[in-house]
């Protein structure tokens, strides 16, 4: 492992704060490993091997039924997934995919669970962390039931703008596709959207979003949420993640 990758590695809640000597031990047996785009690092319905933590680049966990697959939630650098499944030892719901060429951090799962065990520290900081996957699928739940679509796209264009009012560009996640699955709709459905927000000011193509007025289109947007816990989700544009609230969900750990 390099030591630059100790940078990402410590950002990430499950290890933020612990001694950098504690964080190479436990680390002992792990790895990092480079991985091009479209890698498969754990399927749905099989134990994960390892506990992953993105270093660079970007995962997708995806669901899937049958021919049909919805993207669920993106990791980002510092950001550790699949705890739930490396922790009860059972089958992942879910499969991940290296969204962009990137380096993954590949701990045994069963190390990770023998540290968690006897190590209080890391105990506390899963435990805090899978408190924070179950107030985002809560807020997800709340999204797909009290939300329309329309307002699920405000609330994530809202999330990506980098200031709070005036105008803005934005990226969206990934291609119009994904993003459609993670707001829990259809593709048209999707067009729909962008189309009832151009009287707001909302325009572009792809991925690139241009917004005429934040102010605007927050009226559109149901603001009400409650914002996750800093604890929960360190750093990322989605520490904030609620405002995203995707399931990309037709259907994140």
């Amino acid at each position: 492992m390099r030591r630059t990758d100790l940078a990402p590695i410590r950002r990430a809640g499950l290890l933020s704060g612990m001694p950098e000597a504690e964080l190479v031990r436990m680390l002992g047996m792990a790895f990092v490993q480079p991985l091009p785009g479209e890698a498969i690092l754990c399927r749905r319905g099989e134990k994960p091997d390892f506990l992953h933590i993105v270093v660079s680049g970007r995962v997708g966990l995806f669901g899937q039924r049958g021919s049909d697959e919805a993207l669920i939630e993106i990791f980002t650098p510092g950001d550790a997934f699949i705890l739930p499944a490396v922790a009860l030892d059972m089958p992942s719901l879910l499969t991940a995919r290296v969204l962009d060429e990137g380096r993954i951090l590949m701990w045994p799962a069963e190390a990770f669970r023998a540290e968690a065990r006897t190590n209080g520290r890391l105990a506390y900081s899963a435990m805090l962390q899978l408190c924070g996957y179950w107030r985002l699928l809560i807020g997800q739940l709340e999204d797909l039931k009290l939300l329309t679509s329309t307002e699920r796209l405000s609330n994530l264009l809202l999330s990506l703008a980098a200031r709070r009012g005036g105008p803005a560009h934005v990226v969206l996640p990934g291609n119009r596709s994904l993003v459609a699955g993670m707001l829990g709709v259809a593709p048209q459905s999707l067009s729909r959207s962008f189309a009832a927000l151009r009287a707001v000011g909302v325009s572009g193509d792809g991925r690139e979003v241009a917004i005429a007025d934040l102010n605007r289109l927050r009226e559109v947007a149901d603001r009400s949420a409650l914002k996750m816990a800093p604890a929960t989700r360190a750093r990322h544009p989605r520490a904030v993640r609620r405002a995203h609230r995707p399931v990309e969900r037709r259907a994140r750990p």
